[in-house]
């Protein structure tokens, strides 16, 4: 009855977090974009078209003059004024012109013209590798990570691992959302590399959270603040790990250790503090926790922090405060916590409103449920109201016909109230 109240909220904020992933892998993706498209023309020993078109190639060094002097506006001119005649060309020529657009930052032509270069079967080995290679990050520029994906796989299965194709590729799995094969791919760079980016370790430990492979990301979040430093957002994830994995007493002292030490605590925080209290009995701390939030005022009172307080008081038997809640929550009556209030109601033996308040829940769709049946029987019973406690035990033979409405029924024929 009380699972919708014992939710633990550890996802909030999980949007901002990804953001931060993604921004911090951005700042990679600029630096490894220079790593696609430079030295543009150092292949051209190898095309024999050039050495029977001298103007074409007189033009290509020019160009590449121009790029290594940094005068790319004179160069883009040029590059995009040049004709080609032949496949050789024409694929070295794509090639140049999805450098020059990446460079303007025209990421979609860039793209258009880099894919270009590919349908050319005479561009070299050695120029497809650095034009999939930069498909692969002009996919993610551009939004598109399953292009990424597609170019990624293609890269990785015919080229040499080459670390920057690979934090890309895992970006983009994770931002399709799978999880298993970008914990795979950041496994194995981790394995591979002794230089691994931060975002890279934060996509790794996400998807073990995704995976719930609890343990893991345990482990995870220890070479995270070895390596790059203490985040309490990492503590929240490790707090949460040690609750699905049944350790609520280490989850609750992850979180206490961060507030020892300074941290700021949430409206989560107090949440989740109070809840992994409750999880392992001690409802005491778990209604302090709470409270402590609402009087530092970053818990909101609202509704579901009243229901909070309702599953509180009810593990603590604590009816009359129980009643003062629910009493508030039900001011918007719901079905649910208006059985609840039934329960409260003959915990505290105020019989006529359990019996009104059964009459209400099985009016809001409770007509079924044999439990509010038999309670408005018994309420209405103990205020003698006989006739209304007889209908209630026919209606709960009903609906239940091993349970004890007979004992009931008999029982009202033996007091002569049948």
């Amino acid at each position: 009855m009380f699972a919708c109240l014992q939710k633990i909220d550890v996802f909030k904020g999980e949007e901002c977090l990804i953001c931060v992933i993604f921004e911090i892998s951005n700042r990679y993706w600029l630096r490894d974009m220079k790593l696609f498209g430079v030295g543009i023309l150092l292949f051209l020993v190898g095309l024999p078209a050039y050495g029977s078109d001298p103007d074409f190639a007189r033009h290509l060094n020019r160009i590449e003059t121009l790029l290594s002097n940094d005068d790319v506006d004179t160069a883009a001119g040029l590059a995009k004024a040049l004709v080609a005649d032949n496949e050789e060309q024409k694929a070295l020529h794509q090639r140049l012109l999805g450098y020059i657009y990446l460079h303007e930052g025209d990421y979609d032509r860039a793209y258009v013209a880099y894919t270009n270069a590919l349908e050319y079967r005479k561009l070299p080995e050695s120029l497809r590798k650095d034009v999939r290679g930069a498909l692969v990050s002009l996919s993610m520029k551009r939004g598109r990570p399953e292009m990424a994906i597609q170019h990624g796989k293609a890269y990785l299965e015919k080229f040499p691992p080459f670390q920057p194709i690979e934090n890309l590729y895992t970006r983009a799995l994770f931002s399709e959302q799978r999880y298993g094969d970008a914990l795979t791919q950041a496994n194995a760079i981790i394995a591979r590399y002794a230089d691994v980016p931060e975002f890279i370790w934060q996509i790794k430990l996400l998807s073990e959270e995704q995976l719930q492979q609890h343990r893991a990301l345990i482990n995870t979040t220890r070479v995270i603040q070895d390596k790059f430093g203490h985040d309490v957002r990492w503590q929240r994830k490790r707090a949460a790990s040690y609750a699905a994995l049944g350790e609520a007493r280490a989850a609750l002292k992850t979180l206490q250790d961060e507030a020892k030490a300074g941290a700021e605590l949430t409206e989560a925080d107090y949440l989740n503090m109070s809840q992994y209290a409750s999880m392992f009995g001690d409802i005491d701390q778990a209604k302090r926790l709470l409270n402590q939030g609402i009087n530092s005022e970053a818990v909101t009172v609202n509704r579901e922090v009243l229901k909070r307080k309702l599953q509180y008081h009810m593990q603590a038997m604590e009816w009359m405060d129980a009643w003062e809640v629910v009493s508030v929550l039900n001011k918007e009556p719901e079905l649910s916590l208006v059985k609840v209030q039934v329960r409260i109601a003959s915990q505290l033996k105020r019989w006529q409103e359990a019996a009104n308040l059964a009459q209400q829940a099985i009016d809001m769709g409770g007509s079924r449920d044999d439990f509010l049946w038999e309670i408005l029987g018994y309420s209405a019973m103990k205020t003698n109201q006989f006739e209304r406690a007889r209908s209630a035990y026919e209606r709960l033979k009903v609906l239940d016909p091993n349970g004890d409405a007979d004992v009931w029924l008999k029982t009202l024929e033996l007091m002569g109230k049948e």
